[in-house]
């Protein structure tokens, strides 16, 4: 018998659901755009190799105009012949084309700011046209040049959605088969409105065109809007390990799968890999998780309350969305201040000890030691996080104007320049 009402189908918005989606992880690129993260070469092959693993559909590999060793770990991930799409970022320049075929990829994720403040601030653009003219000249070259283009409409919530159906059938009738509908700065802060823009946009193009969606995180909207936009007709959702990237980050690829499961949409994602997969980004990039981080978290499955932890070892369900198996981790139950009698009782009885007048008395020794605890470490550990993040990610100013002058009185060098 379910003891569970099922909210979720009653209220569930009455779009139909794609029986699939395609997760398409951007951690190379954009979770690597994390202000001071650099992924060494061997870093990324084993990330692209642990995302092919557990499910991924495409990756995005990287921006090979960034550097001889961009291009050298995209050519490394390329050798590895994944069981998946492996593609490469690029801007609209013939230089940056030329790079990714370089590199051997045959997919490129083509993106162009479309919203009038990137188009004036970024390019000094104003005309619609021009715009226009620059993504299908560029379209037109990738073809050429042998390659299979996704268009990324960077900042497409700052712009008219009408002005965005009007590039995308256009480049639609170029040959482009997918577009990816950029969140980039967070214009619209209200998740149904972002459900509400999604939708517009898929029901006023071509029905040929996949949609793929790319949201960040700065108000902490990013797996909400990306499981909105796929209940609006979207079927790539884009993510990140951790839900690392620019600023506050993007969707996080555990969050993600995990609520399409739930909501009866198959991702691919062997959702046991994520715990490990997880802790391997963490290592690669430096940037811990929280502990309350949803899913991969180490507090996720863990419980010292005593109501919760009574009601969970009644039944599961009573507090855990998810079961930990489901995502290859272990539930823990905590004892701490909060601790109730049920959970000692069960810890001893397992133990083979007799509960009674012990469970009460241990229980009040807990309690006490908890509260009494020193928060001397706690601080100390926030002090040397605090270090840690200031030091480690980014190269020192100083250092930087230091060596400037440095150059600057170097004859050689201008010598070399002139």
């Amino acid at each position: 018998m379910d003891l569970l009402y099922d909210n979720n189908r009653r209220f569930m918005p009455p779009d139909p659901l794609p029986a699939r989606v395609l997760i398409w992880d951007e951690t190379l690129r954009d979770g690597e755009q994390s202000p001071g993260v650099a992924f060494h070469p061997a870093e990324k092959r084993a990330i692209a190799a642990a995302l092919a693993d557990a499910g991924v559909g495409v990756i995005d590999a990287g921006m090979p105009i960034i550097s001889d060793e961009e291009r050298t770990a995209i050519r490394g991930i390329i050798e590895l012949g994944l069981p998946c799409e492996v593609g490469a970022t690029v801007r609209c320049h013939e230089a940056d084309l030329q790079a990714a075929v370089e590199c051997g990829v045959r997919h490129v994720y083509m993106f162009l700011s479309v919203s009038p403040l990137h188009m004036k601030c970024k390019f000094g653009m104003t005309d619609y046209a021009q715009l226009t003219d620059t993504a299908r000249r560029h379209v037109a070259l990738a073809d050429r040049l042998g390659l299979i283009v996704t268009f990324i409409a960077e900042d497409s919530t700052g712009t008219n959605p009408d002005t965005l159906c009007d590039l995308f059938t256009t480049l639609h009738g170029e040959g482009v088969r997918r577009m990816i509908i950029c969140d980039t700065a967070v214009r619209i802060p209200t998740p149904l409105a972002f459900y509400h823009f999604t939708r517009y946009i898929v029901a006023n193009t071509p029905k040929g065109l996949a949609y793929g969606v790319h949201c960040h995180n700065d108000l902490g909207d990013a797996n909400a809007n990306t499981v909105l936009a796929v209940q609006a007709g979207v079927t790539i959702p884009t993510v990140t390990v951790n839900g690392i990237g620019e600023r506050a980050g993007n969707a996080p690829l555990e969050q993600t799968a995990v609520t399409l499961e739930k909501m009866g949409i198959r991702t691919g994602i062997k959702l046991e890999r994520l715990y490990d997969l997880s802790r391997l980004v963490q290592r690669a990039s430096g940037i811990p998780i929280a502990m309350h981080h949803p899913v991969v978290g180490l507090n996720a499955f863990r419980h010292e309350s005593g109501i919760h932890a009574a009601g969970v070892l009644e039944d599961p369900r009573t507090y855990e969305t998810i079961l930990p198996e489901e995502v290859g981790r272990a539930r823990e139950i905590i004892f701490g201040k909060h601790s109730g009698r049920h959970q000692l009782a069960a810890l001893l009885e397992a133990h083979g000890i007799a509960g009674g007048a012990v469970v009460d008395h241990l229980l009040a020794e807990i309690k006490g030691m908890k509260e009494q605890e020193s928060h001397t470490p706690l601080t100390e550990m926030a002090d040397r996080l605090d270090v840690y993040y200031r030091t480690h990610f980014g190269i020192d100013t100083a250092h930087i104007v230091a060596r400037a002058r440095e150059l600057v009185k170097d004859d050689d060098l201008y010598s070399a320049a002139a």
